[in-house]
């Protein structure tokens, strides 16, 4: 045992950040007193990623337990965490409980029914009005006709984004409705499930692509989709790992490929990595939890980054397309998106989600996208909206969320000088942002709309203000 001073002191800190229910300030804090002492039991108890390893060594200490299922609330997962409750509740005797057990009991049992609750809650299906006309992808597919024809001179319209996205996410919905389950013969309690193994990969190309085509139009879509439905079965084959930390399955990654080889790891890795999107798209978004979304495009971030360098020299047909440098890209966009978004709900200049990381994240997605152009194959043939969703449209996106930066910092400025050259950049990278998305794509006007709220807060000369006005209109 190496420092268990250091960790013991980093554990209290953790201990401390968790009670003020700063989550992500304690798992840092956890994993780095577990960096120092990686054989204590106790320290285990408090990290999110590595709690599940505490109640692996003593599977009887109800705290443990407890722990994990407060950290998997925190990350909304309430199916992992009703059954974290009901164990810690089954570690505590059965009778003659002391006052403090009693007192565990009686929190364990109100934490569980919460849990339970949580996974009753239905998910309303999002469906249109006719009245009010027809989606976007609706939109765009009726417009690829057209567009194929007008050949190269329409290859930049927005409809080849938003199409060919709808494409892959509904042929993923279509494989989640074909996955068959079936009871196993003299086996009631055991099932086979019949399907393609490929639903997740459409489903979070075609997020990837453009988050826009996201929608559910089926009650019962989540449960398709997670419990026995599609993420089950598409772990339980390839073997993939839906629970484990990060370090964790860098380390049972490697010992699987020196075992089994590439055909066996492949797989595993781009359905834990695809997971993990998948995850941080439900909890993020529709269960409007965006500090777990955040959690978890972080870890696939971290995840790609990590085998990008482990195997650079690894052909992309072994190591597979989710360590592609467009793969990347795409999973920092939405990323920063999210992140975005957890900060609006924590906003200030003390958030658990600092503008300053958002600034930083965000121009190094801008070098990204400039290695990539600079990098590209362009003897790699791929479709039309190919370059703008995994190149051009995240380059808009970073200058989008630096204007974000820059609107923020005038809020916080105190000097009206500060302020106004604030807003003045922030015109100025909702400028560069409006440029990158096609002339038919809504976020392009917005954009535009954002320059001149910008402009007009930064005090800018009403014959200023009116020429911006006039060029941006120029451009419809």
């Amino acid at each position: 045992m190496s420092e268990p001073t250091a960790a013991a002191r980093l554990k209290d800190e953790g201990n401390e950040l968790f009670k003020k229910q700063d989550y992500m300030g304690a798992i840092i804090k956890y994993t780095e007193a577990i960096a120092l002492d990686d054989k204590n039991a106790i320290l285990y108890l408090d990290a999110v990623d590595d709690a599940h390893r505490a109640t692996e060594i003593d599977p009887g200490y109800a705290k443990g337990w407890s722990r994990l299922a407060a950290s998997r609330d925190a990350l909304a997962d309430w199916r992992k965490s009703a059954h974290a409750w009901q164990k810690a509740l089954d570690a505590l005797p059965k009778t003659k409980l002391s006052p403090v057990e009693q007192q565990q009991k009686d929190q364990y049992t109100a934490c569980l029914r919460a849990a339970n609750e949580r996974l009753k809650q239905p998910i309303v299906p999002f469906s249109v009005n006719k009245k009010l006309g027809k989606f976007p992808w609706q939109i765009a597919t009726d417009m690829l006709p057209e567009l194929r024809k007008a050949g190269h001179e329409k290859v930049s319209s927005s409809a080849w984004v938003i199409a060919l996205a709808y494409e892959e996410f509904n042929n993923g919905v279509e494989m989640m409705k074909g996955l068959k389950i079936t009871p196993q013969p003299g086996t009631p309690d055991t099932f086979v499930h019949h399907g393609n193994l490929q639903g997740l990969t459409l489903l979070s190309n075609g997020f990837m692509r453009d988050d826009r085509v996201f929608h559910i139009n089926e009650p019962n879509w989540i449960d398709m989709y997670s419990q026995q439905g599609t993420v089950y079965f598409e772990v339980t084959a390839s073997k993939a790992w839906d629970s484990e930390g990060l370090e964790t399955v860098k380390e049972l990654a490697q010992k699987r490929l020196k075992e089994n080889g590439w055909d066996d790891v492949r797989p595993a890795l781009a359905v834990t990595i695809r997971g993990w999107i998948m995850r941080a798209v439900l909890d993020g978004g529709l269960k409007q939890q965006p500090q777990a979304g955040v959690e978890y495009y972080r870890r696939a971030i971290d995840l790609i980054e990590w085998g990008r360098t482990t195997w650079k020299d690894v052909p992309k047909s072994d190591r597979g397309v989710v360590f592609e440098h467009s793969f990347l890209i795409g999973v920092r966009s939405l990323y920063l998106k999210m992140f975005m978004n957890a900060y609006t709900d924590d906003p200030g200049l003390n958030s658990k989600f600092p503008l300053e990381q958002l600034k930083e994240e965000a121009e190094d997605l801008l070098k990204e996208t400039d290695i990539a152009v600079q990098t590209r194959d362009t003897n790699e043939p791929v479709d039309p909206g190919f370059i703008s969703s995994f190149i051009v449209y995240p380059c808009g996106l970073a200058h989008a969320l630096l204007g974000f930066y820059h609107v923020q910092s005038a809020r916080y400025a105190s000097d009206p000088l500060e302020k106004m050259f604030s807003f003045v950049k922030a015109a100025g990278e909702y400028t560069r942002a409006s440029s990158k998305y096609a002339e038919d794509d809504e976020l392009r006007a917005w954009y535009q709309n954002c320059t001149l709220d910008c402009l007009r807060n930064a005090g800018a000369p009403v014959d200023d203000f009116l020429m911006a006005a006039c060029e941006n209109m120029g451009n419809f």
